[in-house]
């Protein structure tokens, strides 16, 4: 009785054992499958913590086209017979961009009244894209009777500008990447990122302070004479394309993955004040984990008093200014708090690299 008991127990221990041991082989399998992805991503981490830029920081004017005329309003027209608006049954709104009249590209208000010009007055059809949704429209031009000449009544703009931040150049292949937001008023117009323009050298003379419900902005014009680069990219992250300024007064500095980034002491960098890259103190309150190309990953507070002093915290035509951490770039300013000017949201720039 004794003997059996004793090898009853003794087999309960050895299946016990080979349960461990089973558990054991799946543990380790386990961990070798989330080893082999943590390897991955260390990978990834490594090919940006390797990279350098040249570190922006400097204002810089932006003029951006899109691939149409964008609409800004409809307009009555002045007849012979009284005022008319001949688009105004047609679903045409501020914003819709207009790419074809007639079946033919217009790039220009000179183009609108060429094709006009030798027209069936009596049959416009308007090709347009509203949020990447294309639509036709039909309508009637008709006879200005100040200028004589056909009109439909449209009121369109075929660039947009502004004054923005650089945020870095490639050192690998001269690409740039600046203000960590898409350029809102062209952005997913016609259902692609694919724009043209150019950056070009600013001249910052003034500054609006933030103030609460208000916020502040850099005052100045475009030097576009002194041509920076182009623009090809317009997206969820900024505004993209080759650089061809002087490089070699940039510094370089190395890049950091967004994983490395944690709450604390970090810097944001802008030239608009002093005319040289100055690095003012920001708080990193909160680094928000993603895994993928999403906007707001940083949310920061201004400490450095000269900033505030100068301008309320953040001001409209700084985003892009870079977030440095630990001697490394991070990340870049994208947007300010209205109620808290001194408080805003960072892209991190690993969003930023490649594109």
């Amino acid at each position: 009785m004794n003997l059996t008991k004793k090898k009853i127990v003794y087999l309960i221990t050895l299946c016990l054992l080979a349960v461990v041991i089973v558990m054991a082989l799946g543990v380790v399998g386990e961990t070798n499958e989330v080893f082999l992805l943590s390897f991955t991503g260390t990978g990834k981490v490594d090919a940006i913590s390797n990279r350098q830029v040249y570190l922006g920081g400097q204002p810089i004017g932006v003029e951006i086209r899109p691939n149409g005329l964008m609409i800004e309003s409809i307009l009555p027209v002045v007849t012979k017979d009284g005022v008319v608006t001949p688009l105004g049954d047609c679903d045409i709104k501020k914003g819709d961009l207009l790419k074809q009249i007639n079946g033919q590209k217009v790039m220009s208000s000179e183009d609108i009244s060429a094709v006009i010009s030798n027209a069936d007055k009596e049959n416009i059809q308007l090709s347009l894209t509203r949020n990447g949704n294309d639509f036709t429209v039909t309508a009637k031009a008709v006879m200005d009777s100040i200028s004589g000449e056909y009109k439909l009544g449209l009121s369109v703009s075929d660039a947009t500008d502004g004054i923005g931040t650089l945020t870095f150049v490639d050192t690998k292949d001269g690409r740039y990447g600046a203000l960590g937001h898409p350029i809102s008023e062209i952005y997913g117009k016609d259902g692609n990122n694919s724009v043209n323009g150019f950056i070009c050298g600013a001249n910052v003379f003034s500054v609006y302070k933030g103030e609460k419900n208000r916020a502040g902005e850099l005052v100045g014009n475009l030097v576009k004479e002194v041509k920076l680069g182009s623009i090809d990219t317009n997206e969820t992250q900024g505004i993209f394309g080759e650089y061809t300024g002087d490089t070699s007064c940039l510094k370089k500095i190395s890049v950091a993955p967004h994983k490395s980034v944690k709450p604390g002491k970090a810097q944001i960098v802008s030239s608009a004040f002093t005319g040289k890259p100055t690095y003012y103190d920001i708080e990193i309150i909160k680094a928000c984990k993603q895994e993928k190309d999403k906007p707001k990953g940083i949310l920061y507070r201004v400490t450095d008093e000269r900033l505030i002093k100068l301008c309320g915290g953040i001001v409209q035509g700084m985003s892009g200014s870079p977030i440095i951490q630990k001697g490394k770039l991070v990340g870049a300013v994208t947007h300010v708090f209205l109620s808290d000017s001194t408080k805003g949201y960072g892209t991190y720039i690993d969003w930023m690299i490649d594109k």
